[in-house]
């Protein structure tokens, strides 16, 4: 696969083939890796420049920040936004000399591939082993921060709740010829949902359903944010996005509905994904960043993000938002990380093959 193919996959695969191209430079490896530890200290101590890359929207993410920030006001974030592949390049490039002190991504499978590259330093702190292993690396160098299900969003002005379709492949009805929005494969949750879907359906069910989705001309957008903008604004009738985004759609007073799909007897259940964090190795300010990580995980910080962005906080106990049911309420698909990941590239062939732009 081409270097210019493998960034169409970007995000959540990039690391299949990039990892071997994307640097070339040769890196001198440390003696021993360096351990974040749980020592952080108290908020009118804790002052300098903190670096962040985030492949999550400023508007999402600020909120948290300016949160860190009532707690502690002397040390600067830098914020640096791109796309899980992008971001990912640009660690991998900088590796000899990281300029970034945090990733922030909404990627699991990129974090696990970094991780492994040794892109992020073993990470004990209490908070972070607190989070289920089936959500973070086993030493703690990523940790997921939120959940998010993938989910079917509707028009009401255009859509009669009974006509919503209750499972992923109802998407693919020719009914629903040009009315269906849904990220490329630039997207880490849309292929990541494709892993899922090849695991429990099956390589030529996921295909279908890829092809299906281009012979209903589905209008693919880089990310989900203009795929829910376009439901919200009547452009078309259904939307494929994280669960968050009908919420924070309805929040604006959009027409929108929501469906939490394959709920049936037999069928797979509701595909989750997580956004992630990990401190980089050779980070300038990796006390900082521990802190950072440490308070994103907090009841304070989880809050934050259940309330200002209807996600799913992966610390038990917080609540989720108004009108946010709680996971427990669903049938989950069945599906691990490592499942996910040795099954990234025939995903990736499969889905290519099958014409996802």
């Amino acid at each position: 696969m081409k270097y210019k193919l493998t960034i169409r996959f970007a995000g959540i695969f990039l690391l299949v083939t990039l990892l071997a191209t994307a640097c070339t430079a040769p890196v001198t490896p440390a003696a021993a890796p360096a351990t974040a530890t749980a020592a952080t200290p108290p908020g009118d101590a804790a002052s300098g420049e903190l670096v962040v890359y985030t492949s999550r929207a400023e508007s999402l993410f600020k909120p948290v920040v300016e949160a860190f920030n009532q707690a502690y006001p002397e040390v600067k974030v830098t914020m640096l936004t791109g796309s899980n592949g992008e971001l990912a390049a640009k660690l991998l490039e900088e590796r000899a000399n990281p300029q970034a002190d945090l990733l922030v991504n909404s990627d699991t499978l990129t974090m696990e591939s970094l991780a492994a590259e040794g892109l992020f330093v073993p990470n004990n702190s209490p908070a972070v082993m607190s989070v289920p292993e089936s959500y973070r690396a086993e030493d703690g160098s990523w940790v997921a921060l939120t959940l998010r299900p993938r989910v079917i969003m509707y028009n009401t002005d255009l859509v009669a709740p009974e006509e919503v379709p209750t499972t992923m492949m109802g998407l693919i009805d020719p009914k629903w010829s040009g009315q269906v929005g849904a990220a490329d494969s630039r997207n880490g949750a849309m292929v990541a949902q494709l892993v899922a879907m090849r695991h429990l359906l099956g390589e030529e069910t996921m295909s279908a359903f890829v092809r299906g989705l281009v012979a209903n001309d589905t209008q693919w957008f880089g990310g989900h944010t203009d795929v829910r903008k376009a439901v919200g604004a009547g452009e078309l009738k259904l939307g494929l996005v994280n669960h968050y985004y009908y919420h924070l759609s309805k929040a604006e007073g959009a027409p929108v509905g929501i469906v939490y799909p394959d709920q049936g007897e037999g069928e797979m259940g509701l595909i989750v994904n997580s956004t992630n964090a990990g401190i980089v190795q050779g980070a300038k300010h990796p006390e900082l960043a521990q802190l950072f990580v440490d308070f994103m995980l907090s009841p304070e910080g989880q809050k934050v993000y259940a309330e200002q962005n209807f996600e799913y906080p992966i610390t038990p106990g917080v609540a989720t938002a108004e009108g946010v049911p709680p996971l427990s309420d669903f049938k989950l698909a069945d599906v691990s990380l490592k499942t996910m990941w040795e099954e990234l590239a025939p995903t990736q062939q499969a889905a290519q093959a099958a014409g996802l732009p």
